[in-house]
């Protein structure tokens, strides 16, 4: 692409990188396997709450990794019944902290042979028909051209970059509630050791790649605000692993889910996404620099 004074529309990057990268479009198919990985430690009160709400869906499979201490939260997989979702097995002692935890999930999914395969933690809920409406993300942004490796309907403001008819494209998701496409999950978990990101190279991330103005700021679990150039979660750098890789991250419109620990705007200043956002449009405003070539 040839720089102009006017950057090209998002979906015309996403397909460039998409080209670039050999990537295909993929509607799911009646055939397709989903599968969950659900973690908990401890915090009885919310696991309760998060697997009462996802077990309202059915149509998937979930892996129950699990690193509680607490007797009552050790025993909560091996108690709670599932009426609508599918428990294929409950790995128990899971520990090592959430990145070991998110890789155990993804490693164990992978192997058991999952076309979609997805996180989910344990301060989660999401509303009635929400798996539903997930996996038609993907099949909304094949629609458009787009290659969805990624999509969830825990859908924040502060991490769309647009707005389009029925689901945003975003520039961050997070492990807390995200399916992946097979290959993106296979990206990921390749890449994981990479995923060290900044909020200055984030920014300059975005920036470069779409010609936008993140202007990100992120405050820690305390709610403080976290130095541009301190290291973040591995999370956040999912969604520009994906890009770098040719595929897109997703969210739905409105927001199905929200978090039982922290509000909308504790970690980013922002809320969920609304029903009136559906086809808004571009978010972020463009920076005031020259446009990047691609090459």
């Amino acid at each position: 692409m040839i720089g102009t004074s006017e950057p090209p529309a998002i979906i015309n990057i996403i397909r460039f990188l998409q080209t670039k990268a050999g990537t295909v479009c993929r509607q799911p198919q009646p055939s397709d396997r989903v599968g969950f990985a659900l973690s908990s430690k401890d915090r009885v009160s919310f696991t309760r709450q998060t697997v009462e709400a996802m077990d309202a869906d059915g149509g998937y499979d979930v892996v129950w990794n699990d690193g509680s201490d607490q007797p009552e939260a050790r025993e909560l997989p091996k108690k709670f019944h599932f009426r609508n979702a599918h428990l294929v097995e409950v790995n128990c002692n899971v520990r090592g902290g959430p990145d070991r935890s998110i890789c155990f999930g993804l490693e164990r999914l992978l192997h058991l042979g999952y076309d979609y395969v997805g996180l989910l933690e344990n301060d989660i809920v999401m509303q009635p028909g929400w798996f539903h409406r997930l996996m038609n993300l993907f099949e909304l942004a094949a629609n458009d051209g787009i290659v969805c490796g990624a999509a969830t309907v825990r859908s924040y403001e502060g991490r769309v970059i647009e707005h389009r008819s029925g689901y945003s494209v975003n520039w961050g998701t997070g492990a807390g509630m995200i399916l992946f496409s097979r290959p993106a999950a296979e990206v990921i978990l390749r890449q994981y050791s990479k995923l060290r990101m900044s909020v200055d190279y984030l920014n300059s991330f975005y920036s470069r790649l779409f010609r936008l103005d993140l202007n990100m700021q992120v405050r820690d679990n305390a709610g403080q605000k976290v130095e541009s150039q301190a290291w973040l979660t591995l999370d956040w750098g999912y969604t520009p692993m994906l890009y770098l890789h040719g595929y897109t991250s997703v969210g739905s419109i409105p927001s199905l889910a929200r978090d039982l620990e922290f509000p909308p705007g504790h970690f980013l200043v922002n809320d969920y996404v609304r029903p009136h956002r559906y086809g808004a449009g571009l978010v972020r405003p463009r920076c005031p620099l020259p446009y990047a070539q691609h090459s």
